[in-house]
Formats: structure tokens, sequence, C-alpha cells
């Protein structure tokens, strides 16, 4: 497009591009859309040689300011009203005569005004007036086009506009150009960090307006106007300190589940030689993609759900499947809390209910189905779950449950009331409270007998397990899992520090600190397995001889295998005593009782809700002073689940009102209602079948998208945007080196070994069966069943289901040829750290414009 076409095209604009608008407001020329905001007062005209400067700040109404003489080479020879919009979004004001008419409505160019006005009758005593405006305007128009294309005259012109020529030529106060310096400040920093932002709000973007184009507003679309502007003015909320913006993450990050899933990896897939694998593939996908997701939060500055198309035009539907995935696991996770606080209702009982079996209705006697299989088994499927045997059979929802999971949502709801402001209160007691109970927890075990037998594990090392591929996987799994990478909180947490913060030292931060935190955690988890181990197998060798000391009498067994009297340490004394049998009397001895072997009883625990609830409440049952260290557990598995469930809803919260702007309004509203659909949807869970469902999508669905949508963060950066150029970004913002190798690792190592843990999932899905520990009312026992097929078809079925928008987008981006690579944007300074000079934005910004005319 010739630029004779450009400077003809008329400006068919209602009003100025106001942030966060799409489509209405895009203009036709940049010349009325940088920095400055004016519109022509025909009717309270100042001296011709004057302009009124708004100024709006934080928290203050707007100030203004007189500038004498002409603002730049006669470029605007017109009395103006320069207003600058401040963080707070200053109203716009129109003149007193800017009515709607039926005739004024679309806003026609200044050409068009001045037709009606030679039009109209007679008798108006403003057409004069309104005549030499309008001539007045139009020479103004045409003298921003000749500058559009000049862009040195440009630079020279408007954009040389400071507040020091200000204060040379006008009398005004210190702390007004104070004000004004620093707004001015951070329009040229708002600039810079607009670059990769999809919808630069009014905060960070002010726009040329003449009054004459606002005239033609109707009366309703000042309305919105008005409306718009106060949503889109709503500073962003930031962290009070770097200290709880590290408490944020790491809440997040110690979810329960992860904590109990480490252990039973270290002790099924090679204790050390678990843990050397577990850190190379921090250092390969954990690190980097951290620091990814920080950094593009931080950069960016908001967590839309539209966000990653400004990496990648061809990954906006990444965004819909993050929230899609955070908002399914939220429904499931809550049910922890619901278990949480159901066992802690019954804690403040003379007797806890767990540690006996309850009596039969009108009767004395014990419940049969609990004397067959142990107290603390039958409270936990018969009394909390209500478990049926089968995830086929239906069932009422557990009346007990839904009460508690009600209140959990209240909890959580409560909590984050009034979004990260409210959150940050409550960090530092459920962050730091879990580290001080694990510590009183180690204190207490380690004296304790059998401790010594699980520290040994700390020094298992099996180095078959370094050659076994599936192991791997299990510790790429355990990383991605682990470092919370693919649900979203990570990029809305970042969202809400400073852009030059150095997310890059936040990375390996925070990673240092989950390392350490398992590496502390697990002594004292292994210790408390050993105790328990130990105690189980006393147990079991006393029962046994009971038992064929009775076998013996009955004369059933010979006499030869009378069992000896156990002493001090029944386990040792009692295998010592079978291991000395001749293999027929061994033989015989065995097929009466089970063996009692302390190996086995410690590697029974697996990872699962069944250990925490079930296991770990008989631990705690046999401790001296049993009261006391349940309570202490339970507020340690509340302030742990607490922390993940609010950093989830948040992450369901924060980035819907990112989007959609207007539900910032009512925040408080959006909270309740957000709760309350997560409310409705976990009743699902609470049904006789729902702990099989939970186990279903947290073991086994889960792992699926979340590889997925990391990969595709990774291809965004990496390859879309390219992470040559996204570094170059983040070193000129932080005013620091970044190591080039993390570009590296996002461009080849980071895409291949995602793919590849990708595809061992996909393996072991279709090469083992899906199975579930299910309760057996027959034989009150727990049992170990096979999912059926539609389980399967379910899993593959919801992974496609959260996964789709990022494929229809795609088409949807092939169809119209938007390109693989976003398009050139205001590049900042390499390497200094230093927002664009004027002059250099708005040769850049008139690049853009030309590239983009001539390509229309």
């Amino acid at each position: 497009m010739d630029e004779d076409e450009i400077q003809n095209k008329p400006n068919q604009q209602k009003g100025g591009l106001r942030g966060g608008e799409k489509g209405r407001t895009q203009r036709q020329n940049p010349a009325r859309e940088f920095f400055v905001s004016m519109s022509v007062n025909d009717m309270h005209m100042q001296e011709p040689s004057e302009a009124r400067v708004s100024v709006g700040s934080p928290g203050t109404e707007d100030t203004g300011f007189h500038i004498p003489g002409p603002l730049s080479r006669g470029a605007i020879e017109e009395p103006t009203e320069v207003r600058a919009a401040g963080p707070q979004g200053s109203k716009r004001k129109a003149a007193p005569d800017m009515r709607s008419t039926e005739e004024g409505k679309g806003a026609p160019p200044l050409a068009k005004a001045k037709d009606s006005l030679e039009k109209a009758p007679p008798e108006s005593s403003l057409i004069k007036a309104s005549e030499s405006l309008v001539e007045k305007n139009l020479s103004t128009e045409s003298r921003l086009s000749e500058m559009e294309s000049n862009p040195e005259e440009w630079a020279s012109g408007i954009l040389t506009w400071s507040v020091s020529a200000w204060e040379t030529q006008a009398p005004v106060s210190e702390t007004r150009v104070a004000k004004a310096q620093a707004w001015e400040t951070h329009a040229l920093e708002a600039q810079v960090r607009g670059g990769l932002q999809p919808k630069p709000s009014a905060t960070k973007e002010v726009t040329v307006t003449t009054s004459e184009e606002t005239r033609y507003m109707s009366r309703e679309e000042s309305d919105v106007l008005s409306r718009e502007e106060s949503d889109v003015f709503l500073p962003r909320q930031f962290w009070s300190s770097k200290l709880k913006y590290i408490l944020a993450v790491m809440s997040y990050l110690l979810m329960p589940a992860r904590l109990w899933r480490f252990v039973s990896q270290w002790l099924h897939k090679g204790g050390c030689s678990f843990l050397i694998m577990y850190t190379l593939m921090l250092f390969w996908i954990g690190i980097p993609l951290l620091f990814l997701e920080l950094a593009v939060g931080q950069r960016v500055q908001h967590s839309s759900i539209d966000l990653w198309k400004t990496l990648g035009p061809w990954f906006g539907g990444l965004g819909y499947s993050i929230f899609l995935v955070c908002f399914i696991t939220s429904t499931y996770m809550s049910l922890f809390n619901s278990w949480i606080l159901f066992y802690m209702s019954h804690i403040f009982y003379f007797t806890v209910p767990w540690q006996h079996c309850p009596l039969q209705r009108n009767s004395s006697s014990v419940d049969p189905e609990c004397e067959q299989a142990t107290s603390y088994t039958y409270f936990w499927y018969r009394q909390t779950l209500k478990a049926s045997d089968r995830i086929e059979d239906r069932g009422p929802l557990a009346f007990n449950l839904g009460i508690s999971l009600f209140l959990a949502w209240c909890l959580v709801c409560v909590l984050i009331m009034n979004g990260i402001k409210s959150f940050e209160k409550v960090l530092q007691v459920l962050v730091l409270l879990p580290y001080l109970i694990f510590f009183c927890f180690f204190c207490r075990i380690l004296p304790m007998e059998g401790t010594e037998y699980g520290l040994k594990h700390l020094l298992f090392l099996e180095v078959a397990s370094i050659y076994d591929p599936t192991v791997w996987s299990q510790a790429g799994v355990q990383v991605v899992l682990d470092m919370g990478l693919g649900f979203g909180p990570i990029v809305y947490l970042s969202s809400h520090m400073p852009y030059f913060n150095n997310c890059l030292g936040d990375a390996f931060l925070m990673a240092l600190i989950k390392i350490l935190t398992l590496l502390f955690i697990l002594p004292v988890i292994l210790s408390i397995l050993g105790f328990w181990a130990t105690i189980t197998t006393h147990r079991c060798c006393e029962k046994n001889t009971e038992t064929l000391m009775m076998l013996v009498a009955q004369g059933i067994l010979p006499p030869e295998v009378r069992p000896p009297t156990l002493t001090n340490n029944p386990t040792s004394t009692y295998n010592s005593w079978l291991n000395s049998l001749l293999p027929p009397l061994r033989s015989a001895v065995l097929s009466k009782v089970p063996e009692c072997n302390i190996q086995e009883n410690f590697l029974k625990i697996k990872e699962s809700p069944r250990f925490v609830f079930l296991t770990s409440t008989e631990i705690i049952s046999v401790f001296p002073g049993s009261f006391f260290w349940t309570v202490l557990f339970f507020l340690l598995l509340l302030s742990l689940s607490l922390c993940a469930m609010m950093t989830f809803t948040l992450g369901i919260i924060i980035p819907l009102q990112d989007t959609f702007p207007f539900l910032k309004r009512q925040p408080r509203i959006l909270t309740v209602g957000a709760s309350v659909v997560m409310f409705l949807c976990g009743l699902f869970f609470i049904q006789p079948s729902g702990i099989y469902y939970f186990w279903l999508l947290s073991e086994y669905w889960v792992v699926l998208p979340i590889i997925s949508i990391v990969l595709c963060e990774n291809l965004a950066v990496a390859w879309a945007y390219r992470a040559k150029r996204f570094l170059a970004d983040m070193m000129a913002l932080l005013s620091r080196p970044i190591c080039p190798i993390c570009g590296w690792l996002w461009c080849y190592v980071s895409p291949v070994v995602l793919l590849g843990l990708l595809i061992a999932v996909f393996i072991q899905l279709g090469t083992r069966p899906l199975t579930y520990m299910a309760w057996d009312s027959n034989t009150s026992k727990e049992i170990v069943r096979r999912y059926p097929v539609w389980a399967l078809i379910l899993i593959v079925g919801l992974y496609v289901f959260v996964l789709i928008p990022i494929p229809a987008y795609v088409a949807h981006c092939l169809t119209l040829g938007i390109p693989f690579r976003p398009t050139a944007s205001p590049k900042l300074s390499s390497g200094s750290g230093q927002p664009p000079t004027k002059k250099e934005a708005s040769e850049d910004i008139l690049r853009g414009y030309k590239a983009k005319s001539s390509s229309a």
C-alpha cells in the first residue's frame, strides 16, 4: 500500500485505543496512538499558547499543570487538552458540547464533519467557531499523516515532548513535575514490556484522539467506554516481598501426594540409583522448564487463557488445555481435604474410632466384618469412604464426606477471598508448619525401636535399576510432577512479580529447596516405616507362637515344632528357631501360620491415600501419647493440602480475571462461584466407587496431559518465539547475562526427553493392566482388581478432550494463514537492560505499521 493511500485513508474510529479492547479501536494512523490522549475543547478553550496536562498516579487523583508554548514544531496549533492515563485509569472528560445526536452517531471523519456543519441552520451560534475548529483539525490530521512518512520528524516532534521542557517553560511545582516524570518513565517501560503482551492494558498505552472524533460518540458508547476503562485500569497486585513469593511457589510444590510418591519410588526403584536418575532429570527438564514457566509469567505480567498465542500463534489453544487440566485436578484433589477433615472430626473422641471395631446395632457384639479385617482398614473403607466392591457399583453419596468436602471448600474460599493478598497472609504458617512437624516426628521416632532398620535404606543402591528404561521414565515423570509443571499455577504466581526479578535464580533456588525438602522428609518417613515394620513383625511372631502352641496342644502338629518363649526381641528369636527346623517340619509350620518377614512388611508401603490414612494412623496409634501425635499428623496433612488447593483454585480464578476483565469488579463473587462449581463437581468422587475414580485419574490419567502440555510450552518458547530471542529479552530486562545452555536445553534436550516420557507412559498403559486396591465385603479384605476396558477408554477420551483446543487452534491458524512464529515486535536493547528511547520506539512502531500496511 502506498504512503499516499495511507495518508488519505480516513480515520473511522470512534475513540482512542483502550487497553484490553479487541478490534473496535484498531487505528489506521499510529501517530494518533502514541503516549498521549488529546481532545480539543472548543467550549472552554484556554489561551492558544497553553495546554493542560493531567497525570494520574496510583491511589491519587489526577493533577494538572499548564504548558506554555506550542507543543512541537507547530504540529498541533490547536489549544489542546493532553491527558495521560495513570495506573488507576482516569476517565476521559468530554467537552460540554459533546452531545450525541442521531446524525452524529458513527463518528464520521473530520471531512464529513465539516460538510455537516455547512448544512447546519444559520441560527446556530457555534457554527463559525465549529467550522474554524474543523478546518484546524483537518490541517492537524494532514500534518500527522505527513509526519508518519518521516520518522525522524515524528521523533523530533511530538515524541520530543519531555518533562524537562515542561519544567523550563512552566512555573509548576516540583511535586507535579516529579509525578509527570515518574509517569513518563512508567509509560516507556510499559512500551518495552508490551512486546509480549497480547492485550496491552490501558495503564501502559495512551492514545491520541481529537475531540471532533469523540464528539460523535453516542451517549451509550460513552457509558461503555467509562465502564471498560474502569475495568481495565485496575492495577495488578504484586507480592509484598520476595519471601512471600518464594513461599507461595513452595507451597504449591509441596503437594503431599508427591512427597509420599517420592518415598515409594525410592524404596521400589533402586534407592540411591533413583536419586541419581532423579537429579539428572532435574537438570535436563526440571530446572530449565521451571525457569521457562517462571520467565513467561514474569515477562508477560498476566496469566490470561490466551497467553501462549503471543509466544507462538499456533499455540493459542494451550491456555485452554491448561485451564481444563487445572480444573479437573482441583475437583478430585479436593477430596483429600475432605478425608483429612473427616478424620480430624473424630480425633477428639475419648478413644479414636479407628483403634477399635464398632459394636453391632442393638447388640453388644462386635461387627463381624471388622473382626475379619482390622479396625483401621474397616474405618477407612466402610465408615469413611463407604466403598463399594467394584468400580462398576453405584450407590448414594456419602453424606459425611459431603459435609467435610463442603467445609474444605469453605476454608479454601475464605483463605483466598482477596486473591494473593489474603493468600500471602497465611503462607508463613502453612508452609513453615510442616517442616516443624516433620522435625518433631523425627526427634520422637529416632530413639524408638526399628528406626535404624529404616535408615539403612538411605544407603541402598541397586545398580541394575540404572539400566532399566522404565525406572528412568518414572524418574522423569516424578520430576515433572514435583516441579508442578503444566498445571498453570507457576505462570500466574510469577506474573505477580516485577519484570526485572531474577527468575533464573528463583528456579535454581526452588529446585534446591525442593530436593532438600525431599531429602529431609525421606529419613523421617523411613524411620517411621522401620518402626512400624518392626512392631508389625513382632506382633506377627507373637501371634504365630500362640497359634503353634495351641496346635501342638491339640495334637495337630508334633511336639518338635513347639516354639520357644519369646524374649525382648521376638522377631530374632522366632526366626532363628524357625530356620533351625528341618525342612519337613518347617514346611508343616508355614502351612499353618504366615511367615513373619520384616523386609516384606517394610516394602508393602506404596504411594496411595491408603498409606496416608490407613497405615499412618495405625503407626501413630503405637506412639506413646498417640493423641498428641495424631493431632500433629493431621495438622501436617491439612497445611500441605490447603496450600496445594489454594494455588490450584487461584490457578482457575486469576486466569479468568485476566481473560475477562469485567470479572475483576467482583473478585469475591467470582471466588465463591468458582468454589461452588468445583464443590458440586467434587461430589462425583464421594460416591461409593469414587475412590477408584480418584485413583484412576491421579495415577494413570494426569501424567498424559501434563507431559503433553509441558512439551507444547517448550515448543512455543524454543521454536515458535525462538529461544535465542526469548533469552535476549530476558537478559535485557534482568540486566545480567543468562547462560546460553538454557536455550540449548529448551531446543534440543527437553523436547526429546519429554517426548520419550510421553511414549513410555503410553507403552506402559498399553502393555500393563490397570489395577486398583478394592474392598471385598464378602471376605472383609483388600484385594487387587483390574479396571474394566471402559476405564482405559475413559482415560484416552478425557486426554483427548482436554488437549483438543491445541490442534483445533492450529487448524484455525492454518485456515487463516497465520504464521507459526509471531510477528516482530519492538525489540529491547540487547544486554543493556534499559528501555528504548522515544525515537527508537517510534521508528519501530512506524516500521511495523508500514510493513503491516504494505502486506495488506
